[in-house]
Formats: structure tokens, C-alpha cells, sequence
């Protein structure tokens, strides 16, 4: 079984994601689909990250603790909410759409442009680029300034990104085009139609990757970096006598 985590709280966005992997050919694990219903409506920026995050975790702790924990989990944010955390509390893999989308961009051209939501969004994904190791393979990561509830509500949402995503392709000579957002998933198909370069869903690539490595029996490392969380004595209580 492989864990898709929406790390927001939007149920039209789970929904949608469960629409798009259901459709995928080929895979050999079922898939279950996860919202953190406390978390914000959407992640945007900083602090939305941080509350998610913590919901992520918590969901992830749920889930081992079931009866059949997952063999893999995919974090269905592009900003990779919650990945390392979520890496420290299982042995199965855990994939993030982002990461997961610039690597595979890097083996299928030299320059990729990464096409997000709002520009509040850029320096997150920046650092992300820099610790993925992408820096010199990525032309840059260009906002559309369209809201991430938007792209399901705002019927020119499509044109105002595809707008963007063109401008960023000719002005930074860029080869591939990589969805900035989980929510873009839905225009994959299309958009690689109007812009003729590869566009890349993140969602649907650590899906695919994450039911080969569960066929591969790889797991996540727990020397070091990823190991189990030190356990914490609890603090005593203090009494007032």
C-alpha cells in the first residue's frame, strides 16, 4: 500500500489527486489518499508550511500505527512539507513531489523551469532546489501569482499560468517545464500540448517511483540522518504542597 498525504486540508484537492493516480497504468500497489484535515486550507508561505508540517507527522504516526502500515508514503505538496520529518518516523520510503519532479527534469533535459504559485512561495522552493543539489540544472523558479485555491476555482486560472510558464521558457531557455503545485496537476497533458517542451507532475512521478522502490524492497536509511526520534522522558509533574 502506498500513502498519498495531501499535507492542506482541501477534500476538492484530495479528490483531484485521487482522479489523477487512479489513472495511472502499470502500478503494482494500491494506493490510499490522505488529507491533514487540520492543517491550512492551502500552503503558502512559511507558517502555512510550519502548521502542515506538524500535521503531516501526526498522519504519518497514525498510519504506522496501524494494522498494515504503508510500504511508502508520497507528500503531495510540491514545497515537500514535512518530508524530512516524515523520513525520521518510518522505514518505508517517503517521496516528495518536488524533489522527486526536479530529478526527474534533470534526466530528461539540461534546463528546467519550475512554474509555482505565488512569489512567496519562490524563496522556499529556492532553498529546496539548492538542497536537492539542482541549482545549476534549474533556469529558475518563476510565479504565476495565481493562488493555489484558484487553480480549481478560477476558470482563467489555466491561461495565466500557461502565460507565465511560456514567458519563463523563452526568456531563461528553458527545455522542460516542471508544475510548481500538486493543484497543477490536472493540466499536465495540456500543457505539454500548448508549450511543446516535456511538463513534469511531480505527484504522478513519486507516485510511480514509490511503488518501484516498494518492488525494489529499498527502505529509508536509519543510520544517522533518518534514524527514529530519540524517546524523551516525560518531564516530571511539579505539585505545590
Amino acid at each position: 500500500m502506498i500513502a498519498i498525504i495531501n499535507p492542506n486540508a482541501s477534500v476538492s484537492m484530495t479528490e483531484q489527486l485521487a482522479r489523477e493516480c487512479n489513472a495511472l497504468s502499470g502500478l503494482h500497489h494500491e494506493l490510499t489518499f490522505h488529507r491533514c484535515a487540520e492543517a491550512p486550507a492551502s500552503i503558502e508561505g512559511y507558517s502555512d508550511g510550519v502548521s502542515a508540517a506538524y500535521w503531516v507527522a501526526h498522519k504519518v504516526r497514525q498510519l504506522e500505527s496501524g494494522a498494515t502500515p504503508p510500504s511508502a508514503y508520497v507528500i503531495a505538496c510540491f514545497d515537500d512539507t514535512g518530508l524530512d520529518g516524515a523520513r525520521e518516523l518510518t522505514r518505508a520510503p517517503v517521496l516528495g513531489v518536488g524533489e522527486m519532479a526536479m530529478h526527474t527534469a534533470s534526466l530528461l533535459c539540461q534546463n528546467f523551469c519550475v512554474m509555482t504559485t505565488l512569489e512567496r512561495s519562490v524563496p522556499i522552493l529556492t532553498r529546496n532546489m539548492h538542497h536537492y543539489g539542482m541549482a545549476s540544472r534549474c533556469a529558475g523558479i518563476f510565479a504565476s501569482k495565481v493562488p493555489v485555491l484558484a487553480l480549481e476555482q478560477d476558470p482563467d486560472s489555466y491561461q495565466h499560468v500557461l502565460n507565465a510558464a511560456r514567458q519563463a521558457l523563452e526568456s531563461n531557455r528553458g527545455e522542460a517545464l516542471v508544475l510548481g503545485c500538486a493543484g497543477m496537476g490536472q493540466w499536465v497533458r495540456r500543457m505539454e500540448a500548448d508549450l511543446s517542451v516535456p511538463v513534469l507532475d511531480g505527484v504522478r512521478i513519486a507516485v510511480t517511483f514509490a511503488d518501484a522502490m516498494v518492488g525494489l524492497g529499498l527502505k529509508t536509511s536509519k543510520v544517522l540522518s533518518y534514524q527514529f526520534p530519540e524517546v524523551k522522558a516525560a518531564e516530571p509533574t511539579s505539585t505545590r504542597g
